[in-house]
């Protein structure tokens, strides 16, 4: 006989229609009755004490009316309802959260149903080794998957989080002491309003889809979040996975102030207390999709402060303006902005940045980009990568751009330390441009098979130190020149062997290489090029 299952020694089984005619049956400890009340349905047994555990919504514990008994459920011990403890589905004037939360208290494993649970304010996880999951990850409509909505006419539905998992504020303990082992699975968050911009213009303390803060060891799955302003918000956590979540919000903001939105937040600020603002944290397979006329500054994800441990794996967006920002402002420490990986990133239809590494000057800085694609909005972006305020290490390796972006779609600007290899940017308008940086090694692949452009595929303004050495193909016409550095580019070596000079719009091999505007390989133009500490290295015809 299994476990909790009621055996012949039980006696028969009486059926009754509701907690308060179950708390009012005359059944004997040891004996079982059956509620029948919709949601709570379920076996019960009669114990001769009082309940061992608080249960105040009476899920898995119901106090006789009179008499120590009462009657616990039978249940396997792991696998909780919230409709046990009163949640009602699909019913828009209930208020779900206390139901769910109390199934969390008491249950390892709070499973929702493939229904709606309203909720009027956010719903709290705070007790470690517990999971919540529901079914599907994207839910539409009522009944296609498990959606938990903040009501319309709940009073902060505008801007409050919908789903908290950890702490609002740092707790006064360390991080040994964070809740550990939180799983959280299969739902669809949805704020049934406009997202409130907040006056303080911070990111952080906009509302969000989902808020996880002060964390261990927490995973978050197949997830979506709906009109938020952030999607997803991850501040304080330790060796935290998150993977093929998606955040969503097309509607403008239901306030005045500055209407930012941003799919998925990684908070680093140095106030966290941690190495960076989540020690150790993975995003695999996520996306964020679409943005509003009214929204500032839209992007996929943005990351504020210290990374460290941060790996960033197959992130999409789409139609969003900038695809992922990184801004380090406040944490320019020498363990604070190191073992950033972005990799494989797929950014869609961006009308702004695809990849922007604001790096405030920070010289310990330690990042990876490996293949990512980029590719502009039809009206073009501003630049599809771009570096800037560099210092420290950063490598792209492989990845294409696509399209147009009016600033470059490489783009370096103040930065030193950049390794760029076979980074294939295809019909730019300005492939690459540089400007005030130093220290670089420069390899991309660049063709303009389709798209005019009187701009070289490499210009270098006031630029020292660095190699340039370019592929570069195109149509008939396509292109302006090679590589075009100004008065103030020095101390660098140039190798245009693999530039084609039969894709320049005059088809002239001394358009491969400028210097000042003029021909850096014979004449004039080649003596004011070595007199700046330049060298032109293989084929030059």
């Amino acid at each position: 006989m299994a476990a909790g299952v009621p055996d012949a020694a039980s006696g028969p089984i009486v059926v009754v229609p509701t907690l308060a005619a179950l708390a009012a049956s005359a059944l004997e400890p040891g004996q079982v009755a059956y509620l029948s009340e919709p949601g709570r349905e379920g076996l019960f047994r009669c114990v001769s004490r009082r309940p061992s555990q608080a249960d105040p919504m009476r899920g898995l514990f119901v106090p006789a009316a009179s008499g120590s008994r009462h009657f616990a459920r039978v249940w396997d011990g792991i696998t909780g309802r919230p409709e046990w403890f009163g949640a009602q589905v699909n019913d828009g004037r209930a208020d779900c959260a206390p139901a769910i939360e109390a199934c969390i208290v008491l249950c390892p494993i709070t499973q929702l149903a493939q229904a709606d649970y309203f909720i009027r304010r956010t719903l709290v996880i705070d007790r470690g080794r517990r999971t919540l999951r529901g079914t599907a990850r994207y839910a539409s409509d009522e009944g296609q998957g498990t959606r938990i909505i903040l009501q319309a006419s709940a009073p902060r539905v505008h801007d409050a989080d919908v789903l908290l998992v950890g702490s609002m504020n740092k707790p006064a303990v360390g991080h040994d002491n964070y809740p550990t082992g939180i799983h959280v699975a299969d739902l669809t968050l949805i704020r049934d309003g406009d997202s409130a911009p907040h006056a303080s213009g911070d990111l952080r303390r906009y509302p969000a889809g989902l808020r996880a803060s002060y964390l261990v060891h927490c995973t978050f799955a197949r997830i979506t979040s709906l009109e938020s302003s952030v999607g997803f918000y991850f501040g304080g956590t330790v060796y935290t996975k998150v993977d093929d979540c998606l955040a969503q919000r097309t509607r403008p903001g239901s306030r005045t102030g500055p209407d930012l939105a941003a799919g998925f937040y990684l908070d680093g600020t140095p106030e966290i207390g941690l190495a960076g603002g989540n020690a150790s944290i993975y995003l695999d397979r996520c996306l964020s999709v679409g943005q509003h006329a009214s929204h500032i500054r839209p992007s996929g994800l943005v990351a504020e402060g210290a990374f460290v441990d941060s790996f960033i794996d197959r992130f999409e967006s789409a139609r969003v303006d900038t695809g992922m920002r990184f801004n380090t402002r406040g944490a320019n420490g020498p363990t604070q902005t190191v073992d950033l990986h972005l990799r494989h990133c797929v950014l869609d239809g961006c009308g702004a940045n695809g990849i922007e590494l604001d790096l405030k000057g920070t010289q310990t800085a330690s990042i990876e980009i490996i293949d990512p694609y980029i590719y502009a909005s039809g009206a073009g972006g501003a630049a599809g990568i771009v570096v800037i305020d560099g210092g420290g290490l950063v490598t792209i390796t492989g990845g294409q751009v696509h399209g147009v972006f009016r600033d470059g779609s490489l783009l370096l600007r103040q930065t030193r330390g950049t390794r760029v290899q076979g980074l294939k940017l295809h019909e730019g308008t300005r492939p690459v441009v540089i400007e005030n940086s130093g220290a670089l090694q420069i390899e991309p692949q660049i063709s303009n098979m389709n798209r005019r452009t009187d701009a070289f595929a490499v210009t270098c303004a006031k630029v020292y130190r660095t190699t340039i050495r370019p592929l570069v193909i195109g149509a008939p016409g396509m292109l302006g020149g090679g590589v075009a550095l100004d008065t103030g580019c020095n101390y660098m070596s140039v190798d245009t062997s693999a530039v084609d000079p039969g894709c320049f719009v005059a088809v002239d091999a001394a358009r491969k290489l400028w210097f000042a505007g003029a021909d850096a390989v014979r004449g004039a133009g080649a003596a004011a090029f070595a007199r700046a500490g330049n060298v032109v290295v293989g084929v030059t015809g």
